[in-house]
């Protein structure tokens, strides 16, 4: 007697899409990208902490400024608890820095995953992750100012 994996009725189709894109997207995408967060998040908690007024009466806006890293350029926009220019800055910044990192993204998917090209393909997920978090540290330059 055989024992069969249990199908909870995903569709082939999907499951095929899923497995093409699995086999785009590598371990490494995702320690480049942790890899590079933590590295903005220490900068944003540097630039906070230095830049902002009053920051050790304000833990809470150091501490959501910090955690929001990973919404790239609304950071600046964290900082000052969404006050209207810096908001819209953001805001301003998001289609931008939001275009990086999926060209970055939709490269990978592109440009095979093996062969000389693949260090097109580093650069370029590197490049979007670069684009996306440094937005937060330009929206800074706005929301410290």
């Amino acid at each position: 007697m055989t024992t069969q994996s249990l199908d909870y009725g995903t569709p082939p189709s999907l499951r095929r899409r899923a497995g093409r894109l699995a086999s785009h997207f590598f371990r490494w995408h995702a320690w480049t990208a942790a890899a590079v967060w933590l590295l903005f998040t220490g900068f944003t908690f540097l630039i906070v902490m230095s830049g902002l007024d009053k920051s050790r009466e304000r833990p809470r806006t150091v501490a959501a400024t910090t955690a929001g890293t990973v919404l790239g350029p609304m950071t600046g926009a964290i900082s000052r608890d969404f006050q209207g220019c810096c908001t819209e800055f953001s805001l301003l910044l998001l289609p931008w820095c939001g275009g990086g990192l999926v060209i970055g993204a939709l490269l990978q998917l592109v440009i095979p995953p093996r062969g000389w090209w693949r260090p097109i393909r580093a650069i370029a997920w590197v490049g979007g992750l670069l684009v996306w978090f440094g937005g937060g540290i330009v929206s800074f330059a706005h929301a410290l100012s």
